[in-house]
């Protein structure tokens, strides 16, 4: 039998090449693992709102704003001009999925259409959340405020201050946004509770929007019984009380502008729920980057929010300025 002899040259080669593989292979390995992480990371956030010229949404936008520059990625906000600019918010959207960014944060106007971008998003694999105003048919998390509650809240309070007896009223904003309507489901459902008040009227189409000083005398010379109102939207709040100045009716609404909270310290808005812009900016981008990082989960993210009073508004302001403050690095 032929012994076989491997020369130190030849094992020296063999040794050499598996160096080289396991050298390829790693470079390999961590080429894919490169990759993924490059992936995975988050860099541009598309942004579409319902609109750019309120005091709200000038919030909502500072919010994002923050939260981008504390978490170190870009936003990219669109706005357009009104809250009924449902084709043009379409079109923003469109803009901002073909431009690639990497998650669209949209408050939709109608929360009960399927709008062509949500597959275009899917398409692309970019990840859809929805903010202040949820979509209703759609599978996609929600950022913001309890609206069903809040309606629900506002018109406890109400019953409170009118003495469980009364007609009351409801101006809401387009039904077709999902937290005017579920404000306004809230606060039905609580009244069902009350044999001794009814719910005189409903007008929608306000969102954000003032109602006419014709349509506020309309109300009231077709419902002079009427001395409690819930607004869904504190602009439009405001707006009842200049027409109302000379009645003793009582409006409750939603909103955290600086009008809005003064209107409550003077007692001009008997109960307001604490919507915060801000908050709901910041917590958006903040939820996105944490859901890219697969520290969230696709869930809906429920924000907190006070019922402020007379009693509580001065505590509300003081608070809110010294956390603002805080933010803006005024208190270490």
């Amino acid at each position: 039998m032929k012994k076989r002899v491997i020369s130190g040259l030849t094992v020296f080669g063999i040794l050499l090449c598996l160096a080289v593989l396991a050298l390829s292979e790693n470079r390999k390995m961590h080429g894919a693992e490169e990759q993924t992480s490059q992936s995975e990371k988050i860099n541009t956030i598309g942004v579409v709102t319902k609109s750019g010229t309120s005091e709200y949404w000038m919030s909502v936008c500072s919010g994002m704003r923050t939260a981008a520059a504390d978490l170190e990625v870009e936003v990219i906000i669109l706005s357009p001009d009104s809250e009924v600019d449902e084709a043009v918010q379409e079109k923003m959207a469109e803009t901002l999925i073909y431009r690639e960014v990497d998650a669209l944060a949209i408050s939709p106007i109608n929360s009960y259409d399927s709008p062509e971008y949500l597959n275009l998003a899917k398409e692309k694999g970019i990840t859809v959340v929805a903010y202040d105003t949820g979509f209703d048919s759609e599978k996609i998390p929600y950022i913001g405020i309890d609206n069903v509650d809040a309606g629900y809240r506002l018109a406890e309070s109400l019953a409170q201050k009118l003495g469980h007896a009364g007609e009351v009223g409801i101006v809401t904003g387009d039904l077709n946004q999902q937290g005017h309507r579920q404000r306004m489901d809230g606060f039905l459902s609580y009244m069902q509770q009350e044999p001794n008040m009814k719910v005189a009227f409903v007008e929608s189409g306000y969102s954000n929007l003032r109602m006419s000083q014709e349509k506020i005398d309309k109300i009231r010379w077709e419902y002079p019984d009427v001395k409690g109102i819930m607004a869904t939207s504190g602009v439009t709040a405001l707006g009842i009380i200049e027409g109302m100045e000379q009645d003793s009716v009582k409006i409750v609404s939603v909103d955290t502008q600086i009008d809005a909270l003064t209107a409550v310290k003077e007692g001009k808005i008997s109960s307001l729920i604490a919507q915060s812009g801000y908050e709901i900016g910041y917590e958006t981008i903040q939820y996105i980057v944490n859901l890219k990082n697969g520290q969230q989960e696709m869930l809906d993210k429920i924000l907190e929010a006070d019922l402020l009073t007379i009693q509580n508004v001065d505590s509300y302001i003081e608070d809110s300025q010294e956390e603002k403050w805080q933010e803006e690095g005024g208190i270490e």
